[in-house]
């Protein structure tokens, strides 16, 4: 079992004004793949390293299977750490830097081997068990850190920034490792990263940071179709959400969100949210996402009402997709178009929002006010 609990946990460094960890307060359930994310300095990995017990707690408890481990060592916690720099003896082959945990806690040699060997299988890399770290590729070498840290059978992995070091192909490569590892193994996980793409595509849940504190805790798609604030709209996404800052009126029970250029009627099914909103209505930010704005003749509903002129500013092929930067009197927006667009920069064009897809935001909390009557996140 692997189950792990913050509880109210505070890290302030001396010196510091404001604590880099603030309240943190999270069930993990046993066998979880929990990612931590945020910009750099919102307070993840030294929540990763109060876990694994390399950074003191200012205040709070945390938890490993209803053990309190706040006065624990490192070594006595159950967790196996897997580092940015792999971390591997140069003078060991790959066997023995994966067997030397074993042999420390005094295990038989022929258990050690088993153990090795069977997890070596899983990762595709017993072809490398005699060589040395130096003779193995980023990807490789990453492979044989993750190996070490499975062979001990830990209640939990801890990662942190595992891939940051590798290239592209084998950033994806190694993700879609330690994915299968996760689902064969069922351990628990908690991953810090930076990257967002790695988030949505590892997590079973996500906990998004700013400035020591949670944003919000959810499944990926739940994250990035509901978000409880502008920053979590705009941290989740590539490319990130449009916003138009502007306001919202009604006539006669039907609603429009407004600007100095526009008057777009929004669907009924935010009539019951914005009657019931504690924030005022009359500074707000528009979000859409860059697939909920279209090309005009590209969606598949044409809506008059939800379409405005605007010029393109850039065209940015992506193979399965084309990404144009427009203007649409509100500053540069992105419109998802399709792969073989025969737009150019300069051209003007005609661009729908899909205002049933629309997100609101409060200007001065960043707090959503609500989107299209779907599912809110806790």
């Amino acid at each position: 079992m692997g189950a792990v609990i913050f509880h109210h946990v505070y890290k302030k460094y001396k010196g510091e004004v404001q604590p880099s960890v603030k309240d943190f307060h999270l069930d993990i359930a046993d066998g979880e793949f929990l990612v931590l994310v945020g910009p750099s300095g919102c307070g993840k990995s030294t929540t990763l390293r109060m876990l694994a017990g390399l950074e003191e707690l200012t205040d709070g408890d945390i938890y490993i299977d209803d053990r309190l481990i706040n006065y624990v060592s490192p070594k006595n916690r159950d967790i196996a750490m897997v580092f940015q720099n792999y971390a591997l003896y140069p003078n060991l082959s790959v066997y023995e830097n994966m067997a030397l945990g074993l042999k420390l806690r005094k295990i038989a040699k022929h258990e050690i081997e088993l153990n090795v060997n069977r997890v070596a299988r899983v990762l595709e890399i017993s072809h490398l068990l005699e060589k040395r770290p130096h003779q193995l590729s980023g990807g490789q070498k990453q492979r044989v850190a993750l190996g070490r840290a499975i062979v001990r059978e830990p209640k939990v992995f801890l990662m942190d920034e595992p891939l940051s070091n590798l290239d592209a192909m084998l950033r994806a490569q190694t993700r879609a490792e330690i994915i299968r590892m996760h689902s064969q193994l069922k351990t628990t996980i908690v991953y810090v990263t930076h990257d967002q793409v790695e988030a949505m595509t590892m997590g079973t849940r996500i906990v998004v940071m700013k400035s020591g504190e949670i944003q919000q805790v959810a499944p990926p798609q739940q994250l990035y179709d509901s978000p409880v604030n502008q920053f979590v709209a705009s941290f989740i996404g590539t490319p990130q959400m449009n916003f138009i800052k502007g306001k919202i009126t009604h006539a006669e029970d039907v609603y429009y969100f407004e600007t100095n250029r526009w008057k777009l009627m929004l669907p009924e099914s935010y009539t019951p949210i914005l009657q019931q909103s504690p924030y005022s209505l009359r500074n707000v930010v528009l979000g859409l996402r860059p697939e909920h704005m279209m090309l005009d003749g590209e969606q598949p509903v044409k809506r008059e009402e939800w379409t405005v002129n605007a010029q393109v500013d850039m065209k940015e092929l992506m193979g399965s997709d084309t990404f144009l930067y427009v203007d649409t009197g509100h500053g540069s927006q992105i419109v998802r178009a399709q792969a073989h667009t025969h737009v150019a920069a300069g051209d003007p064009v005609r661009v729908q929002l899909n205002m049933a897809k629309a997100h609101f935001f409060d200007v001065d909390t960043g707090n959503a006010i609500g989107q299209g009557g779907g599912p809110k996140c806790d």
